[in-house]
């Protein structure tokens, strides 16, 4: 549980753009104190330093528009890339560096220009969300507007994935390799159970263990000497491996991350296919009151959990915090080629506005384009059973928890006001299984309590609302345009080519539960 502080809301309502914008008085996050070089090797615990903010709640949006005059509640349009993205590559870092090298130089720090504001509960190591999508019909609390977007004209051409393979880092700092990789035999892992069937994994992420017994690279990269406010710049980086039954060498994080502050730099790929995901970039200004600002990389030493009887850290992410590869990566499906995604998360650490999202998406931040993503959280476009929260569908514009047409259970257009799809569960558990497919003319999605199901739940399969549009850019933690205003804890995901049949998601279910996850 969290302590929680109220603070007064001041509210700013602009007509023209139509926004709503909330700022509490108080707790305003400071910026980054920089120049903190990172000495490792320490035998204790991790210290964190700074705070920071969570919000516990969320915002109601406006259901009804503005009266007197009838101003609409979301753009008729969306808007046209017209041009590609070319996407920075970060830098490499090494993977022969040697134990206990000392950083001297450390970071300079970046100033946080608009400040953090509480509004909520008071966290040790987040962001305090306060923005979202707009409401039905209305405006919402900074969120988006558009009612629709098109993807890029031109796009980007990159087809090999420009993701960094170590990291940034940052001046006077290094990077090592940290524990082992590969060795030993760790059965199936879902991305082996997806190639059986035929629809392989296109990219695959987890801090816990390795999703495919082929690979023998890091999991993840953490950077030493960070801050809770660190962009992807400084410090120390730190290849995290693998012990020799595939879960990750905590015991070599522990060792670099002790007396310092620790962030993960950088998620690897184990599909093969090198689509790693560094830190988002800023993104649009209607995403959100953080949305136009570049997202903080995430604590690496929070969200303990056993699993496959190891201690291991989870992705665990407060707002603005997410992760993106801003290049189309390396076999990801693209126009309406069938996709499928599943995801392990906590139902007990998730956001209510806008978007803690996994999946395909534009390219470029501060466009919009269709979405193929996994949403996860509390959200008032559709809704499910219950008060949440809920697996569902971001295809941009909306969060749909089921329907094809408005006024169907779960239909989530902006605009919309359908009611609630009952057959889409609340899952406000520890560990929450979620899996959307998508084809051309449909999408389904399914969903579990991985500790007491024996199979997955069917929300929804049908037509799908809109025409999809894989655009091969792909986040983790944040919508399309960035929109950071939300939180959640990932444990493992992967991002696979085709459309899965209800036998090959629950083989992938029924591997994700005999790991035992635990907390």
């Amino acid at each position: 549980m969290h302590a929680q502080s109220l603070n007064p809301v001041v509210c700013l309502v602009v007509l023209g753009p139509l926004a709503l914008s909330c700022a509490a008085s108080g707790d305003t996050a400071g910026s980054n104190s920089g120049g903190t070089s990172a000495t490792y090797g320490g035998t204790g615990g991790t210290s964190m330093t700074g705070g920071g903010m969570t919000a516990t709640g969320g915002f109601v949006p406006t259901t009804g528009g503005l009266s007197g005059g009838g101003i609409s509640g979301n753009a008729t349009g969306g808007v046209n890339a017209t041009g590609g993205f070319d996407s920075t590559t970060g830098g490499t870092s090494s993977t022969g560096g040697s134990t206990g090298t000392t950083a001297t130089g450390g970071t300079t720090g970046e100033t946080n220009s608009g400040g953090m504001t509480s509004v909520g509960g008071a966290d040790s190591g987040g962001t305090t969300a306060t923005g979202g999508r707009s409401g039905r019909g209305g405006t919402g609390v900074g969120g988006r507007s558009t009612s629709g977007g098109s993807g890029p004209t031109g796009g980007a051409t990159n087809t090999g994935g420009s993701s960094p393979t170590g990291g940034t880092t940052g001046a006077g700092g290094g990077s090592t390799t940290g524990g082992t990789t590969g060795g030993g035999d760790v059965g199936d892992r879902p991305c082996d159970i997806y190639a059986a069937a035929n629809n392989p994994c296109v990219a695959a992420y987890s801090m816990v263990r390795s999703l495919s017994k082929t690979y023998t690279g890091p999991l993840y990269q953490v950077r030493s000497g960070s801050s809770n406010q660190n962009t992807g710049t400084g410090g120390t980086t730190h290849d995290i491996g693998m012990t020799s039954d595939g879960y990750a060498d905590v015991a070599a994080q522990d060792a670099v991350c002790g007396g310092t502050t620790c962030t993960v730099s950088l998620l690897y790929d184990h599909s093969g296919n090198g689509n790693n995901l560094p830190v988002a970039k800023r993104g649009r200004s209607d995403g959100g009151q953080y949305a136009a600002m570049d997202d903080f990389e995430s604590s690496a030493t929070k969200g303990q959990v056993t699993a496959g009887g190891h201690k291991v850290y989870s992705l665990y992410m407060n707002a603005r915090e997410g992760y993106r590869l801003q290049a189309v990566g390396k076999n990801l499906p693209r126009g309406t080629n069938p996709q499928g995604v599943y995801e392990l998360a906590d139902g007990t650490h998730v956001g209510t506005a806008c978007c803690w999202d996994f999946g395909n998406v534009i390219t470029d931040p501060t466009q919009y384009g269709v979405m193929n993503t996994l949403f996860f959280g509390n959200a008032f476009w559709g809704t499910g059973a219950g008060s949440g929260p809920w697996f569902m569908a971001d295809f941009e514009a909306g969060v749909w928890a089921g329907g094809t047409r408005d006024g169907d259970p779960g239909y989530g257009a902006l605009d919309s006001n359908s009611p609630p799809n009952n057959n889409n569960p609340s899952l406000k558990v520890p560990f929450a299984f979620g899996i959307l497919k998508t084809d051309p003319s449909k999408y389904a999605l399914r969903m579990a309590d991985l500790q007491t199901a024996n199979d997955l739940t069917t929300a929804f399969e049908g037509g799908l609302p809109k025409s999809m549009n894989n655009l091969g850019g792909i986040v983790l933690g944040v919508g399309g345009d960035n929109s950071n205003n939300s939180w959640g804890t990932f444990y493992e995901g992967a991002i696979v080519a085709g459309y899965p049949s209800n036998a090959t998601d629950l083989a992938v279910m029924q591997n994700v539960k005999a790991v035992g996850y635990s907390k």
